[in-house]
């Protein structure tokens, strides 16, 4: 998954041709994907009702669960900033303030943009600051391996407390093996690398697949792992707290562990099956057809999907001012490296 991630990543950032050509093309699959699966859920709601339900919302829960969303803005960024330190790849420039605002415009691009195409955006603004396409790319792609990784170990994890919706609706044990052969290959492969590497470095095409092992096995195996992942957990907490404070405003009676358990689903569906749109439509499909086998009808289960990816677009907006108010200067490094590409 990684490797995909930053083959996408390499697309984005070359000059390329058809590199933009390749990106439409997959963003035009992604928007048919969201399109047909709302078009599938909203065969089976009222819109009347689903509209009514509007008026019935609690703003305050709402407020607060949004203000979860841009907490955790800080986090990533604190994360991403660690890989970068594990990498000996953060220089003074760096600095949290700097790093904060990259990764909320980053994200902010994640709501209107593919994801590559956002986190594009932070290698960008990162080389800005002095660093280098290589280690760039290399951190944003261990960076999101981190939390698809945390995401499979706590669903793992989730899917085995005492709540109706861990079920699945009957799926349970299929995703439980998906989830625990994901982290089997995951432990296999960290315990591996100091092999696989040297084989790797003989090719080509492959080396770069070896540097990043490498860089991985640094990040995961230092001094700063600890804190890396303990940032990854925290965010995915309060990704917790979101879903089940959206819940809330609608006046839905959710535990915290029936909160975790459609995390699993909501999020999981955003990074382990990346073919919709940031997750719109496919996540309405999935969340309406979970709690309509527990006794919620489709309008509110809609209802709710729908408000939990508002209140992460709203959660984004300080990424828009961010655009709009700072921009790096170019590194005198980076000036250099371009004076000399030319």
């Amino acid at each position: 998954m990684n490797t995909g991630v930053a083959d996408e990543l390499e697309t984005v950032t070359s000059p390329r041709a058809g590199g933009a050509e390749k990106n439409i093309a997959i963003f035009a699959v992604k928007l048919v994907v969201t399109g047909a699966c709302f078009w599938y859920v909203f065969k089976q709601v009222d819109p009347i009702q689903t509209l009514s339900g509007i008026a019935r919302l609690d703003l305050r829960w709402a407020a607060f669960a949004t203000f979860i969303a841009m907490l955790q803005i800080p986090l990533v960024a604190l994360r991403w900033r660690n890989v970068l330190r594990a990498l000996a790849a953060c220089d003074e420039r760096m600095t949290r303030a700097a790093m904060i605002a990259i990764t909320a415009i980053g994200l902010f691009f994640a709501q209107v943009l593919p994801s590559v195409a956002s986190e594009g955006v932070r290698a960008w603004l990162l080389v800005r600051l002095g660093g280098t396409w290589r280690y760039s790319v290399t951190s944003l792609v261990i960076d999101r391996g981190v939390g698809v990784g945390l995401l499979i170990t706590l669903g793992f994890g989730i899917l085995l407390l005492p709540s109706g919706l861990t079920a699945l609706g009957g799926y349970r044990n299929a995703v439980l093996i998906v989830y625990g052969a994901l982290l089997a290959t995951g432990l296999i492969g960290l315990l591996l690398a100091p092999r696989l590497i040297p084989y790797l470095e003989r090719w080509r095409y492959s080396r770069w697949t070896a540097s990043l092992i490498g860089d991985t096995e640094r990040v995961l195996l230092g001094p700063r792992c600890p804190v890396i992942v303990g940032l990854g957990c925290l965010h995915h907490a309060l990704t917790i707290v979101v879903v089940w404070s959206v819940a809330r405003a609608q006046g839905l009676t959710l535990t915290l562990p029936d909160a975790a358990a459609l995390f699993t689903v909501m999020v999981g569906i955003l990074l382990l099956v990346p073919i919709s749109v940031s997750g719109w439509g496919l996540r309405e499909l999935a969340t309406v057809s979970l709690l309509a086998s527990h006794g919620v009808r489709p309008e509110t289960a809609l209802l709710f999907s729908v408000c939990f990816g508002l209140v992460y677009a709203v959660g984004s907006l300080p990424g828009a001012l961010a655009w709009l108010v700072y921009s790096p200067s170019p590194a005198r490094r980076a000036v250099e490296r371009a004076a000399n590409e030319k």
